[in-house]
């Protein structure tokens, strides 16, 4: 039988398992009648001990709490029968005889490895849901949803090529939301789709430039959060990061020696979105918040590559400083 506060969640789609991580803080906030604390453990490079101190659970310093672990080794297929292996099998059969009351967990996979032991384990114990891709059929559908709830429509034949485009939810919902604000008329051409799947970086970072460049920490940090989950790596991301705001100082820089939106694209031989997005923002940063997000950006780079430092903890405070600089 299933125990109530304990979840097996697997699937590639990392996008269905985060509506369902969702899902399932709801209804257990409304079972409680008030918010759990949500902790998130860093799967990486998780042992033993580690797992046995995120599992401890004590009500003098949170009523309620959901643990979330995405994708750890232990659940993946190429988990052999090692010592390491049965340490994580005997430490989540003592926590499943012994589950706190008032702690959920969550664990998800991107595949289902039926031999695997711990598998095999939290399928007998816990509550499965799989999270396969949609259909075709269920993928057109959501897709006409999104851009329904942004009160917008689109063609047929475009709505076609995005289902058919092999991309993930994540990033189709951060193209349509692209899509949207590019072109104002309430119904989106088919034509908008040349050249926008060769943007795949521009895309995936879309909701985090958006958060930086409106000075909104909240939005970047989710979409940061967003990324990571999905396991993107942070120096690649800070690359993207830098690329997006070279690409705002040269439009700053030609748009104040008076060239039009048209002269810049020419000139600078990028594509007219995101000049023009860029030419709308460039306002909202000086020349010496420029420089301080770069300076902050070098500093990043070095501190990833040759330091100790927590890397999650070292992006976030890029993001929170970039919404903040001057």
């Amino acid at each position: 039988m299933a125990k109530p506060g304990l979840y097996y969640l697997w699937g590639e789609e990392a996008y269905r398992i985060d509506q369902e991580i969702e899902d399932i803080v709801r209804r257990w906030q409304s079972e409680w009648g008030q918010e759990p604390e949500l902790v998130f453990i860093d799967s990486s490079d998780l042992n033993p001990q580690q797992l046995i101190e995120s599992l401890e659970f004590s009500p003098l310093f949170a009523l309620q709490r959901i643990v979330v672990i995405k994708r750890p080794e232990f659940l993946t297929k190429g988990s052999r029968q090692t010592s390491r292996l049965r340490d994580f099998q005997t430490i989540l059969e003592n926590y499943i005889q012994q589950m706190p009351i008032g702690q959920v967990l969550i664990l998800t996979s991107d595949e289902r490895n039926a031999t695997n032991p711990l598998v095999k384990l939290l399928e007998k114990h816990g509550q499965v849901v799989p999270c396969p891709r949609l259909s075709e059929k269920e993928l057109t559908v959501w897709v006409e949803k999104q851009f329904a709830d942004l009160g917008r429509k689109a063609h047929a034949r475009l709505i076609n090529r995005l289902v058919r485009s092999g991309q993930d939810m994540y990033y189709l919902k951060n193209l349509i939301d692209k899509l949207c604000l590019m072109y104002p008329d309430r119904t989106i051409p088919e034509s908008c789709w040349e050249g926008q799947m060769e943007t795949r970086e521009e895309i995936k970072i879309f909701g985090m430039i958006d958060g930086i460049t409106a000075r909104n920490p909240q939005k970047a940090l989710h979409a940061y959060h967003q990324l990571r989950s999905q396991g993107d790596e942070n120096i690649p991301m800070l690359a993207m990061i830098n690329r997006q705001f070279q690409t705002l100082a040269t439009v700053k820089y030609y748009q104040e020696k008076g060239l039009s939106r048209a002269e810049i694209v020419q000139t600078t031989g990028q594509k007219d979105y995101p000049v023009r997005k860029m030419m709308e923002i460039t306002r909202n940063f000086s020349w010496q918040a420029l420089e301080d997000i770069f300076a902050l950006l070098l500093e990043t780079d070095v501190g990833l590559k040759s330091t100790s430092q927590d890397s999650d903890l070292l992006m976030e405070m890029l993001l929170v400083s970039c919404c903040e600089s001057k």
